[in-house]
């Protein structure tokens, strides 16, 4: 491979604190295949076997990583069994090595793919094969093998996108009612719960909605009512106080400043949230 950068592979997983030998194994994997990689984590705390949390994860952070890095995902709810592992490069240069579950549904559009292949070839993993620890002896290898420069078409036969495993996660915009039905998709340590709104593609390039500094928005979370006012920053209200805000991903935001709105109101990640936003 010629392209710069190919070295670079992201882990996530959701491995847990529990589960760092499970990462160091990967590593090890990785390196033994070339020595040269450089490792980044992204994250192995996805919440055990959440494909909604770990799409969030890679979508607010790939494009800040260079052209030809490689994504590997090991969120394998079914590993040992018979689904697909995929390799996949895109056409603006990023390859993803991961288990065709959902995830890639929701990270990728089938006009964003360049190749697409379903991972077969053996000879390239690290025999004997655990049957429950593909991202060790299957996705470590073949990533590494990516960065090696070896083409995906050496791993198996071409597989189309269009048959992904479907995992639609709930967005739904309402323009007659000035409501939104969304998922939250993401919960930081602080309690703040990102939803699945882009502020960019959902607001501001729709004009039946509005949304600006002061702006009174309610939602809903299973009948019960909640409000607060959109704002640019948290030091906007008083402690302990609800707000709404643009995340740093771009995504609305529901938070409390100094305060944990996921404790508070109840929030999960998966919960289906609806916003009164006129």
């Amino acid at each position: 491979m010629t392209e710069l950068y190919q070295d670079i592979v992201a882990l996530i997983t959701d491995f847990g604190s529990r589960g760092e030998h499970y990462v160091a194994s990967m590593k090890a994997v990785l390196l033994k295949i070339n020595p040269n990689v450089k490792i980044i984590d992204l994250s192995h705390q996805v919440s055990s076997y959440s494909i909604i949390e770990a799409s969030y994860l890679i979508n607010s952070t790939l494009t800040f990583f260079p052209e030809y890095s490689i994504f590997i995902i090991v969120i394998d709810p079914g590993v040992g069994s018979s689904r697909n592992i995929l390799a996949i490069k895109t056409k603006n240069n990023y390859y993803f090595v991961g288990p065709d579950n959902g995830i890639f549904f929701n990270i990728l559009s089938e006009a964003e793919i360049e190749e697409c292949i379903n991972v077969k070839n053996d000879n390239y993993f690290n025999n004997p094969v655990s049957k429950t620890f593909h991202g060790r002896d299957i996705m470590a290898p073949i990533g590494a093998h990516i960065s090696n420069g070896v083409p995906l078409t050496n791993f198996g036969p071409i597989f189309d996108p269009k048959d992904f495993v479907k995992y639609p996660i709930t967005h739904e915009l309402l323009p007659e009612k000035g409501k939104i039905k969304c998922t939250i998709q993401y919960i930081d340590s602080f309690g703040n719960a990102t939803t699945n709104i882009s502020i960019k593609h959902d607001i501001m390039e729709n004009r039946s909605f509005t949304l600006v500094e002061d702006k009174k928005i309610k939602f809903l979370l299973e009948n019960k009512e909640y409000e607060g006012f959109f704002k640019s920053h948290f030091a906007k209200v008083p402690k302990k106080s609800l707000l709404f805000l643009e995340g740093s991903s771009g995504y609305l935001e529901i938070s409390i400043n100094q305060g944990n709105a996921s404790e508070q109101i109840g929030f999960k990640v998966g919960d289906i949230i609806t916003f009164i936003l006129n």
